[in-house]
């Protein structure tokens, strides 16, 4: 469960894009802040989700789209203990490109990629955007493409529409933003630490030390980002990952928390049932409706069984 860089290709190599359902709570709160090569587009379809894109936080509704650039952090979670589900279109970019002259790369791709230039982030449906590029994201996330011989076509024909009705309301990134960017680039190397060493009995001043900010400084550019201070995200963290080798494996559940970061049994039973509402145990004990092993997309899929594409993952 990979909580921040994304390194596998959605989709595959020569088709880079896929959809994915997603329903929360589907035995998790939420997925973790991370980023990705891939643009995102998560539009909902019924109840509400909570979806942080940098240190912007949006509560979605029905019929709300949220445009994610590649490469930036973001994160979704239920919205006040709500259930919901909504949708994922991922590709990357590079699926729409021809050759290393394109006049289409160069001029709009790249810039996108770069956040050179910046898309609207939260459509709501009163958006002037949003009823042009809504039923575009419909037909992406309800046709049954698998059944075309041809949906590759399909796919770009529509994805090249959808990115040609958003250009227009795209803005050039201003100085705050290029060092808004930056900031967060070096956060990124906090957080590859915290996920290799969330286990280990990690400080502020270790953590900061890895974007080569002061522990306040660093404290301060975290909660922006998260909502939470270091040690609440640090703690939910390690309770999501135990949750998940409490669903995956047969360990002890001692030795999952041990493993995961809390030395006193006692606490983290107290914790675990705090934020998923069970104990560890009787969590343990709930059927689980698919998959062999869960990443971040694989814990709110689960119910749906697959992404929507003929490719797979």
């Amino acid at each position: 469960m990979s909580a921040y860089q994304e390194t596998k290709i959605h989709g595959t190599p020569g088709f880079p894009y896929i959809v994915y359902p997603g329903i929360l709570p589907e035995h998790i709160s939420g997925i973790p802040h991370h980023w990705h090569e891939e643009m995102e587009i998560i539009y909902v379809t019924d109840g509400m989700i909570s979806v942080s894109v940098g240190n912007n936080e949006y509560a979605l509704s029905v019929g709300d789209i949220i445009l994610v650039h590649p490469q930036t952090i973001h994160a979704i979670r239920q919205h006040n203990g709500d259930s919901a589900i909504y949708y994922n279109i991922l590709f990357r970019l590079s699926m729409l490109e021809n050759a290393a002259d394109d006049t289409c790369r160069e001029k709009y791709l790249e810039p996108i990629y770069n956040r050179r230039l910046l898309m609207p982030e939260y459509l709501t449906p009163e958006h002037p955007l949003h009823s042009q590029i809504e039923p575009i994201i419909r037909k992406l996330t309800t046709e049954p493409h698998y059944q075309r011989f041809h949906e590759e076509l399909l796919i770009k024909a529509r994805t090249f529409e959808m990115l040609h009705r958003i250009l227009p309301f795209c803005e050039k990134a201003d100085i705050a933003s290029a060092n808004e960017d930056i900031a967060y680039e070096k956060l990124k190397r906090s957080l590859l630490y915290l996920e290799e060493h969330y286990a280990d009995n990690i400080t502020v001043e270790a953590i900061a030390a890895q974007s080569n900010y002061s522990a306040s400084h660093f404290a301060k550019l975290f909660r922006q980002l998260t909502g939470d201070s270091f040690t609440q995200y640090l703690k939910n963290y390690r309770l999501e990952m135990a949750a998940v080798r409490l669903r995956n494996e047969k360990t002890k559940i001692s030795e999952i928390a041990l493993s995961c970061g809390f030395s006193n049994l006692s606490y983290f039973s107290r914790a675990f049932f705090e934020k998923f509402g069970l104990t560890p145990s009787d969590y343990r004990k709930i059927p689980d409706p698919g998959t062999k092993s869960i990443d971040k997309e694989d814990a709110v899929v689960k119910a749906s069984g697959a992404p929507i594409s003929c490719r797979g993952r």
